[in-house]
Formats: structure tokens, sequence, C-alpha cells
């Protein structure tokens, strides 16, 4: 059972890759799919982070229409902003998740789609590894045979 696995490591690997970037893939298009015809609200932006590995980030506070205040994060916006300034927004609430947009962007599908084929060659490659190891130890199990 370990020789198996060990002899199958790196095709494991690219399968365990494959599942976290079709489950990236998957998060992103149900962001996209809340936010699709969402409610607008105000919001103020207090902070700018600059230097995130997606680009950079606003955080904001939200005025909800019920008159709560809730804190979001978002790298999906039109224009460079500064902190301080007031901006439309759309959000989805889920519990303690808060999803947000700036109003008038529309869906982000490259997340979607990069992920989608960062899986798929993860996928592929894989199964490629898998069928290839299999085969090779059966070849070299027919050979001690005498086969």
């Amino acid at each position: 059972m370990w020789n198996w696995l060990l002899e199958r490591r790196w095709a494991l690997g690219f399968l365990a890759w494959s599942a976290l970037a079709f489950t990236i893939a998957y998060w992103n298009h149900d962001e996209n799919q809340r936010l699709d015809n969402a409610p607008t609200a105000p919001a103020v932006i207090t902070h700018i982070n600059r230097w995130t590995k997606g680009g950079p980030e606003l955080e904001l506070d939200i005025k909800l229409p019920d008159g709560r205040t809730v804190t979001g994060q978002t790298n999906n916006f039109n224009d460079v902003h500064r902190t301080g300034e007031r901006i439309l927004v759309q959000y989805a609430l889920d519990g303690r998740d808060v999803y947000v947009r700036e109003a008038g962007q529309g869906p982000d599908h490259t997340g979607v789609w990069g992920w989608m084929a960062a899986g798929s060659g993860a996928t592929l490659t894989g199964l490629t590894l898998m069928v290839l190891r299999t085969r090779r130890n059966k070849l070299r199990e027919a050979v001690e045979d005498g086969g």
C-alpha cells in the first residue's frame, strides 16, 4: 500500500492540486453569482492595501439600508480611489461573509477561467502520470515473470 502511494506521489499531488484549483474556481463563480443583481449601498474607503497579491484592495465600511454598517474588502473596482472617498458598491451578505464589488463592475470571469484551466491541466497531468506509472509497473512485472 505505502509503496503504491510512494510510486504515484507526483500523480496524487497533481490530482490534489486540481481539486484545490476547481474549488477556488467554484468560490469565484459563487461570488459572481451572489453579486449578480445584488443591491447597492454607499461605502466609505477606510484603507487601500496596494501591495496584495491580486492587485490593490479596498477596505470598505458599507452603510446598509437597515442602518447597520458592515466591513468588506474588494479588488474589483473601476478607478484609483483615495482613503475616505465614498463609492457605491454592490453587496451580498451570507452570515458573517460580505461579498462586495464596486457598482457598475461586471462579474470577474478571469479568476474562474484561470482556476478552471489550472485544474484541468493538473487533472490531465495527474491522470497521465498515474497511467504511465501503472503501465510501467505492469511491463516490469511481465518482464520479471519471463513474459
